[in-house]
């Protein structure tokens, strides 16, 4: 296993609502990578698998986040 603090996080969409990820966890080939996200209405701490977020793009470069694809996944 290994696990990567992040020095600066990232903004990040998820099911639970928009929060901020300070680290991953990488527990090899058999489990997808899981993301410690701090959410932003709460505070509180949640784990997520790396399909169960989206990290918000630079509008600068014409990115835009799609508000309904957790609707749309299910």
């Amino acid at each position: 296993m290994y696990i990567h603090e992040l020095n600066n996080p990232i903004d990040v969409e998820t099911p639970l609502g928009y929060g901020k990820a300070i680290a991953w966890l990488d527990y090899g080939s058999d489990t997808n990578t899981v993301w410690k996200v701090i959410l932003y209405h709460n505070g509180m701490v949640r784990n997520f698998y790396d399909d169960d977020i989206l990290v918000y793009p630079n509008k600068m470069d014409g990115g835009e986040l799609d508000k309904d694809y957790f609707k749309n996944k299910k």
